[in-house]
């Protein structure tokens, strides 16, 4: 049985000759035929952390994974079993200081994803930018994936 240090680094695919697509990234995710990629998630180094698609259960809208708005944090673990990454935009949205509003409950838990890794507790959760694309191409991985598609 794995240890917990070993659970969080999980390993990716072994053919590496396998060719890499994005079929979605921004600032915050990446979303590849190899992984899942939640950038900025590690403390305090930042680092990325990559999620083979063979060890994910499901990925859901926080809103959908039944987390309230005092389980999101902006780094780290809340009230809730989710390990947010590093996210600027949780609070306040928009690229120049004329056009910042504030995030309203509703639009922070549908534009954060939060994942079931298998034999975990702890779930990586993350902001997107495009919830509506992330989750379309991550669907399609995940059933690409999934051991009865064949």
């Amino acid at each position: 049985m794995a240890t917990e240090s070993e659970q969080v680094y999980e390993r990716l695919p072994e053919d590496e000759t396998a060719p890499l697509e994005i079929l979605y990234e921004d600032e915050y995710v990446q979303v590849s035929t190899r992984a899942l990629v939640i950038k900025r998630y590690y403390f305090p180094s930042l680092g990325s952390r990559a999620i083979p698609w063979n060890s994910i259960e499901w990925v859901h809208l926080a809103r959908d994974a039944n987390i309230k708005w005092y389980g999101m944090k902006c780094w780290g673990m809340g009230i809730s079993p989710v390990w947010w990454n590093c996210k600027a935009r949780l609070i306040v949205r928009g690229s120049r200081w004329y056009t910042l509003k504030i995030n309203g409950v509703q639009n922070l838990l549908a534009s954060n994803i939060v994942v079931k890794v298998k034999n975990t507790y702890i779930r990586p959760g993350s902001y997107v930018d495009r919830p509506d694309l992330a989750m379309a191409a991550i669907g399609q991985l995940i059933y690409r994936n999934h051991p009865h598609s064949n």
